[in-house]
């Protein structure tokens, strides 16, 4: 899956947690079949300054950087994501269906990259919302199997389905891109520490399920007809509780 996994390894790039905008969404027919979909963009524009800001002070430079050190910084990006021709996705395509488990088929894939900005969206089709939790994508030639992986390697991970006779239970955890992105910066520095949270300003993580079945219970922050939708952003992800966060997405239909 050559264009296909340069992508997903480019999302798994350190710190470019804020660059996230990512949708689950699944649509359930009364059998729990259905579809399902994962739309992850990144842009890494945000995350030239935040570089060439970091490699000034690892070299004990004061100030901010040059337009030439924001020209070289960009340059480094560009050159490491690098991808492989649209040529070849119908190879990457077939690559991809044939690692789903069995019930999931793949209705969609595609990868697009404009410059600092990739866009990888991924459709399915499943026999039951169950099976989608069992989605494990290629990480890609070259990569280090013993590193985390990025969210698109498991795209429904969490998400469980439990039959109560009466009600179906579907919970999922939100995803959140910037687990561990703090640990991975240089203690005691306060204009690093800013500009972390400015790269942190256009996270959103969202989740939709559509289903014909009537809601028991449920925590969406908002409803549109018979959709369900969870959203975060930054503030909302790290102001959750314990408990809010032991609760993640949470909704009981009845049969």
């Amino acid at each position: 899956m050559r264009r296909l996994a340069a992508c997903l390894l480019l999302a798994s790039a350190p710190l470019v947690a804020g660059c996230f905008d990512i949708e689950q969404n699944l649509t359930l027919e009364r059998n729990l079949s259905g579809k399902a979909g994962f739309i992850m963009k990144v842009d890494m524009e945000p995350m030239v300054v935040f570089a060439a800001q970091m490699k000034r002070s690892m070299e004990g430079k004061e100030g901010p950087p040059t337009p030439a050190e924001l020209a070289e910084a960009r340059k480094e990006m560009l050159d490491s994501s690098t991808t492989s021709d649209m040529a070849d996705m119908e190879k990457d395509r077939k690559e991809l269906e044939a690692s789903l488990p069995a019930g999931v088929k793949l209705l969609d894939a595609s990868a697009k990259q404009d410059g600092l900005k990739t866009t990888v969206n991924l459709q399915f089709g499943f026999d039951h919302v169950s099976k989608l939790s069992a989605i494990k994508l290629p990480k890609g030639e070259g990569a280090d199997p013993s590193e985390p992986g990025n969210p698109v390697e498991s795209p429904f991970d969490g998400l469980t389905v439990t039959d109560e006779g009466g009600t179906i239970l579907i919970t999922s955890k939100a995803q959140n891109p910037m687990a561990g992105a703090k640990e991975q910066l240089p203690s005691g520095d306060p204009a690093m520490a800013k500009q972390l949270g400015d790269l942190f300003k256009g996270l959103r993580v969202a989740f939709k399920v559509t289903a014909p079945f009537a809601v028991a219970e449920q925590n969406a922050h908002r409803r549109e007809g018979t959709t369900l939708v969870w959203e975060f952003d930054v503030n909302s992800l790290t102001t959750l509780t314990p408990a809010q966060l032991a609760q993640g997405i949470r909704v009981r239909y009845r049969k």
